[in-house]
């Protein structure tokens, strides 16, 4: 099913590249090389997909990130710069973004990434109880919402992801590389903290300890894990 991409990027070859391959995939791209046409182009031109530079000549990328996610928290996002820094990354991913590829990158890659991101969505979807608890938590996968409390979490594609491939394997360790390939696409050999983060996050959101958690936890050389304990499902999908 054709996609909508709204490319944010102010290299004119490699947006015409980009732009051209995605059409290839099947797809309906819009390309801005400024802040100000991004902002007028995810009103007009609602995207499936940003693919966002950081580096515009009259914004900050990371500025339009934090407006992009305010809007619609949901809205998978790529960063694609030359910030190729750990902390230019870290920064990223924790205002929101769902994925950050450095330049210059390997585009058979970064079409896999843009692949996986856009259907990712329906595949998490399918068959899923209505809620599940967390902990003191419960997470409603017909909204993309976990609430604890009085607060309420809308969450990115890419969380709620992660969270859902945690609770299909909850009570055992999964692997960093598992997580990488099954939730974000990439090769097992990627050399990145986006799970470390995006867990940081979900603790955060699942009131869980940072220093002593109970609910997602981590271990060295095992990876990650929702105690079963606390996950469970509260609500069956009638058939």
């Amino acid at each position: 099913m054709k996609k909508r991409i709204l490319l944010v990027e102010d290299e004119v070859n490699l947006a015409r590249g980009l732009k051209l391959n995605f059409e290839l995939e099947g797809h309906e791209v819009e390309w801005v090389a400024t802040g100000a046409e991004a902002r007028a182009s995810w009103q007009r031109f609602p995207p499936a997909l940003v693919v966002l530079d950081l580096m515009l000549p009259d914004a900050d990328g990371l500025d339009l990130l934090q407006e992009l996610k305010k809007a619609d928290t949901r809205l998978p996002v790529l960063v694609l710069t030359a910030r190729a820094g750990d902390e230019d990354r870290i920064t990223g991913l924790s205002l929101g973004a769902d994925d950050y590829v450095a330049k210059p990158f390997n585009l058979q890659e970064l079409m896999l990434r843009v692949r996986g991101m856009i259907k990712r969505s329906d595949w998490y979807r399918e068959e899923l109880p209505k809620t599940i608890s967390l902990g003191q938590a419960v997470l409603s996968t017909r909204t993309s919402t976990l609430t604890r409390g009085d607060e309420a979490h809308l969450l990115t594609e890419l969380e709620l992801a992660l969270l859902l491939h945690l609770w299909a394997r909850r009570g055992t360790w999964v692997s960093r590389d598992e997580l990488l390939v099954q939730v974000w696409g990439y090769t097992p050999e990627t050399l990145t903290r986006t799970v470390d983060i995006f867990v940081s996050r979900l603790r955060r959101m699942l009131g869980d300890s940072a220093s002593a958690p109970k609910i997602l936890l981590t271990k060295r050389g095992r990876g990650y894990m929702l105690a079963e304990t606390a996950a469970s499902a509260a609500a069956k999908t009638p058939s």
